[in-house]
């Protein structure tokens, strides 16, 4: 005859395992799971600097990769095998509200990856997190690498009334590679072009030949990520 199983024999088990838990995990395989997570997450800040691609590096956001991944491997070894710990831990962190913005979206697979290896790493699955990041890390340099000629850059330039932007703008695209109208703002003293420029080569001596000849009053060039809002 099976013995039917009741949610009472689950949880009564599960106190049985919180009584002993301490007896899971030596401390030898609490500082193994740990330094593996640290290995691995240093391994991923070292992937996430080399392939940034956003305007401003944040250091602090790549170092909390590494500390995501080592509080993860804690977390699932604490709840390894409880349902009361686990039932406990979900209600724990269900009221806790991350509200830091993320920018761009490369950023969140990089959050997910150090989460995932945490929790590889937190229930002993080394070849799990071991392969996947390296696999990860081929298919990352492949899609974020680009040849620097096509490299795009957004350019400002505000031209003088008096002048005709028009010829300006002509005079432009006949120095660069590709050149697309973002916006244009226009004032009593000057117009404001914003472009998204590709350039030939790492020629930027067109810069120079328009400021000196008067036909601009500024120009400014930076690398294009993507976001106007952000520059």
């Amino acid at each position: 005859m099976n013995e039917q199983i009741t949610m009472g024999d689950i949880f009564n088990k599960s106190f049985i395992a919180m009584q002993s838990g301490m007896e899971r995990f030596s401390a030898m395989e609490i500082v193994i799971n740990l330094g593996v997570s640290f290995i691995v997450g240093m391994f991923i800040f070292y992937v996430y600097k080399k392939t940034f691609q956003g305007v401003l590096y944040q250091r602090s956001f790549n170092v909390s990769l590494v500390a995501i991944t080592m509080v993860i491997t804690l977390i699932i070894m604490t709840i390894s095998g409880n349902l009361v710990l686990s039932l406990g831990m979900v209600g724990a962190l269900s009221i806790v509200r991350f509200r830091t913005p993320i920018k761009d979206p490369v950023d969140l697979v990089f959050i997910f990856w150090a989460i995932t290896v945490g929790i590889a790493n937190g229930v002993g699955y080394f070849n799990i997190s071991l392969i996947g990041s390296v696999v990860m890390t081929i298919v990352l340099l492949f899609m974020t690498r680009k040849p620097e000629e096509e490299q795009p850059y957004l350019l400002v330039l505000h031209i003088p009334t008096d002048k005709d932007s028009t010829s300006v703008i002509k005079s432009v695209k006949q120095s660069v590679d590709r050149f697309m109208l973002k916006s244009k703002t226009i004032t009593p003293q000057y117009e404001e072009i914003t472009a998204e420029i590709r350039l030939k080569g790492e020629n930027t001596s067109f810069l120079n030949d328009l400021q000196s000849s008067g036909e601009v009053q500024k120009a400014t060039m930076i690398t294009y990520s993507g976001d106007l809002a952000a520059v």
